[in-house]
């Protein structure tokens, strides 16, 4: 299903003890070519992690170019705290160091940016957060009883778990609701997408809807808690990891020029 296209104002905050780099950036914010429906908003600029906190809200902001190495409250522990308060906005890590990346992984970075950068990878940065903020999320639609059904965009299933003969649907603001399709069904929906991921016997968790993992269970944003099987929890670890490192496609092309 093809996504439809909807309008966005973007703002933007800037969170880097470093001045220098934090005006660099703004200015380089301002000249970015804005594709066509999308209009750039405001761009907070803050000198840290606190000062971020202590002013932001929910939704007020879509994305955040953040460094990891600041001062008393560093960019990952400032990460951990913003996605108490928001889980969606994005977040891009902007540092000099590249040793920091796979512990950006729990609060599930949208890029990660080694500095110096090029105008033309900043670029590519904010024209990917533009696509996933403005594009509509595919949809499935599940039968809840006989000639009833519930048509869903992918996000908003936090995981989908077999229940005698049907299935429990669990959403990702709590609500949860009975399907009368049987688990193999809505697997074959669920599993033709990567974010998709069989944790257990008759389990599917949504890996962008994690949490935290203790590698013994996935606690999911909604508070709810999925066990891993015990026989091939390495497996379902290592696929849960690699999903994560494919998000971060600045890691990604790190890896490839070392």
């Amino acid at each position: 299903m093809k996504g439809e296209i909807r309008k966005l104002k973007l703002n933007i905050a800037i969170v880097d003890d470093q001045e220098r780099d934090s005006e660099q950036l703004q200015m380089d914010l301002c000249n970015w070519h804005c594709p066509d429906g999308v209009e750039l908003g405001s761009i907070l600029r803050c000198p840290s992690g606190k000062a971020l906190l202590t002013s932001f809200e929910p939704k007020m902001i879509q994305l955040v170019f953040m460094d990891i190495c600041m001062d008393k409250l560093n960019g990952i522990e400032t990460a951990k705290r913003l996605r108490s308060i928001d889980t969606e906005v994005l977040i891009v890590f902007v540092t000099t160091s590249r040793e920091f990346a796979f512990e950006a992984f729990p609060v599930h970075p949208f890029d990660y940016i080694v500095k110096p950068y090029k105008k033309d990878r900043l670029d590519s940065v904010l024209n990917e957060a533009v696509r996933v903020l403005t594009s509509s999320d595919p949809e499935i639609t599940i039968r809840v009883s006989r000639g009833q059904q519930h048509t869903l965009p992918l996000h908003s299933i936090s995981a989908v778990m077999a229940q005698g003969h049907g299935v429990e649907v669990s959403l990702r603001d709590g609500q949860c609701f009975m399907s009368t399709q049987n688990f193999s069904e809505i697997e074959s929906l669920l599993m033709k997408h990567p974010r998709f991921l069989l944790c257990n016997r008759g389990l599917i968790v949504n890996m962008d809807q994690v949490a935290v993992t203790d590698e013994e269970a996935f606690r999911m944003k909604n508070g709810r808690v999925y066990p891993i099987r015990v026989r091939g929890r390495m497996e379902v670890m290592a696929a849960f990891s690699q999903y994560q490192i494919s998000r971060l496609r600045g890691v990604m092309k790190i890896k490839e020029a070392e």
